[in-house]
Order: structure tokens, then sequence, then C-alpha cells
């Protein structure tokens, strides 16, 4: 069987769906019986190889505000590179220009496709994007974003939602079928284990002073604004220095913050070695999450491999990895409530909390995930021209 993924969620900075990809990569490495393809939005049009995964750049002009990420062009290129592959699957992880390229570009070709709901257009959108405009607004707002996301996935053969908060929201919006398969972390190159004192040092960090770490997109939809307002009353209250590791186009200005408060932030570039990562991850001790629209959030579950209490949104995808403990939920864009977490999660059994957070991340191991999807699109396969009937532009 050939699977080919296609997505312009691709950054080299950084980015959960980049990780993904290259965590299949690497997973398929083991599997002779499956050919993997992976399409990229890029600076240019090139060629490269992750593992035994052929990956293939359709060049295109740079997201405004978005560092590394490229709007997904090329129609004629991704039909060549179909027509040149023949996938039994494509998998779409995206839903914007990727999705009509690849609609043009597939027609004609008897490939099963399937989205992959990596984001919750109307959270991000309509929470985040319309947050301080009339409730009219943001009905209407809701309804216009809905609309677009059935358009997006009705096409699809099955589509694939990483938590049950995610499948919800696509059975909301009437999308179906949708199967609910986690996605997983690599919980050896994350362990408690990589704990190391010498990273603390390195970031001038004094002895028994508490570490608050946060990985990801350096962006506004991450609601880092609420980090940022919670900081004086975390150093106050708790005597937290907090950690950001990532890329954005809120880099500036955090980094300006930093230079400001030394003794609450420092901003660190996006780490491209994971055991650095993963030696940050277990050398804090506590991971913060702001960002209460992500369907799963692959960094809350590294951050929970590696053995770190969690403190994170009661929202979509964090509460749901967070179900079985591990952390602690605070109340969505709520500054206060994000110090209210953070001094609970200090103040309780943090090597209780890190060990269950251990454990809940032990269920959600990449093999687990990917034995799961590939069975599913074996099925999909076997299923014939029955299964695939319902695969249109």
């Amino acid at each position: 069987m050939k699977l080919l993924d296609v997505t312009e969620y691709h950054s080299p900075v950084g980015g959960g769906v980049t990780t993904y990809l290259r965590a299949k990569a690497r997973w398929l490495e083991r599997r002779p019986d499956v050919e993997h393809v992976i399409v990229l939005s890029g600076a240019r049009a090139a060629e490269e190889r992750w593992h035994r995964s052929r990956v293939y750049y359709l060049g295109g002009p740079p997201v405004p505000a978005s560092p590394g990420f490229y709007f997904f062009l090329g129609g004629r290129r991704l039909r060549a590179i179909l027509r040149r592959e023949r996938p039994a699957v494509i998998e779409l992880g995206s839903p914007f220009f990727a999705r009509w390229v690849t609609a043009y570009a597939a027609r004609g070709l008897p490939a099963a496709r399937v989205g992959y709901f990596h984001d919750n257009l109307e959270t991000v959108w309509v929470d985040h994007g319309l947050q301080h405009m009339p409730p009219l607004v943001r009905g209407v707002g809701r309804a216009i974003v809905g609309s677009y996301v059935r358009l997006a996935y009705r096409a699809m053969a099955l589509t694939i939602a990483p938590t049950p908060a995610a499948a919800t929201a696509l059975a909301r919006l009437g999308i179906a079928p949708v199967a609910t398969v986690s996605l997983g972390v690599d919980t050896e190159e994350f362990h408690p284990r990589r704990r190391d004192a010498a990273w603390r040092a390195e970031l001038g960090v004094a002895d028994g002073t508490p570490v608050a770490l946060y990985v990801g997109r350096l962006a506004r939809e991450k609601e880092l604004a609420v980090l940022v307002a919670a900081l004086p009353r975390l150093h106050a209250v708790h005597g937290l220095k907090v950690v950001l590791i990532g890329e954005g186009h809120m880099r500036e200005r955090l980094e300006a913050l930093a230079r400001e408060r030394p003794a609450e932030l420092v901003v660190l570039p996006f780490e491209r070695d994971r055991a650095r990562l993963a030696r940050a991850y277990a050398s804090a001790d506590v991971f913060i999450n702001p960002c209460p629209y992500e369907t799963f959030g692959l960094a809350t579950v590294e951050a929970m491999a590696s053995g770190l209490p969690v403190v994170a949104p009661a929202a979509e995808g964090s509460a749901d990895l967070l179900a079985q403990g591990g952390g602690v939920l605070f109340a969505p864009q709520d500054a206060g409530d994000v110090v209210r977490a953070v001094g609970a999660a200090l103040a309780g059994d943090r090597a209780r909390l890190g060990a269950a957070a251990r454990r809940a991340a032990e269920r959600l191991s990449w093999d687990r995930a990917f034995s799961a999807q590939l069975a599913l699109y074996e099925r999909l396969v076997r299923g014939g021209e029955e299964s695939v009937a319902r695969v249109r532009p």
C-alpha cells in the first residue's frame, strides 16, 4: 500500500503537524510493505528523504507573520506527483489551499481521501479571532466557518479526530464518518531521566527557583497574552521563572519583555535538536500550555512523557489529555486562574502529578497511533469502489 500525506501546516521552525509527519516517516521505516510520500508547502520546489519516505516541496510565497510557513500552490506539480506516485490513500492534513489544490490534482485517481482534523477552525477563527466582537457577529462568524469546515471535509472517505472533543466538534457539524485515533509521543526520547541541573544553570536559574516551560509557536492564537498577563503575579506569588521555546511573530515583543523582566521570563529559539528539547522538558518543574484551541497538543504530551505536571485550559484537547490526571486545569483566557493553577501544581505533590502525567503519556505511543491508523486505511482500501465512492472533488 502507498500512503501520501499532503499539508500546508509545515514549518522548519516548529509545528505539531511536522512533528507528526516526521514520527510517521520514522515509524513506517520499519514497514517495508508500506510506501510513504509527503507533499509540503515550501519556499521552492524541492525533494528530499525523511527515512524511507519521499518528501516533495511545492514552492510558494511566505505566509505573512508566520515564520517558516508558505502558501500551498502548484497544482500542476502536485498533479504530476500524484500521477507518478499513484497512492492508495491521500491524507489531507490541512483544510485551506492544500484541500482545494489536492481536489484538483487528484481528479480521476482511484485514491481514497482522508482528512486529519489537526485544527478546529471554529475555535481559532471565532473564539480567538472574534473574541472581542459582539455576540451577533460571533454567531454569524461561527455559521460561516462551520459551513466552510463542512465543505472542506464533506468529500472525505473518512475524517480522523485526535481526541474525543475533536470528534464531537466534527459530529456537531454533521461530518461523517469520523474515527478517533490519538496522536502519540516517543516515551523513550521524552523521559524524566533527561533531567539535567546544568540546563537550569545555563539559564541563570538560582537554586530553589521553580521553572515553568512553554514549547510551541510564539503566536497570538496560542493565547500567550494570558501567560504574559500572569507573569508578574506568577513571579511575585510563586517565585516562578517562565521559559518560552519557539518561533513566531511575537518573538520580538517577548524578547523585549524578557530584557525588561529577566527574573520573570526567558525566551529561547526553536530547538531543532530533539535530545536538547527533551532535556529542557525534563529539567523544568511545570509545563504551561495557555492555548484553549488545540485539538490535541503534542508539546503537552511531550511534557507529560517527561514527567512534568501540566497546567492547561479546561478546553478541547487539554481536558481530554489530562482526564486521567497529571495536571491542573484553569479557566481559558483567565490570567488569575493561571496563577491559581500553577500554585496548585507547585504546592501539591509534584512527584505524584509528574508520575500521573508520565503514565498517561505512556498510553499514547506512536506505535499504537500509527498501527490503528494503518489498520483503518487498509480496511478503506480493501473496501474497493464502495469505500471510495464518497470521494469526490
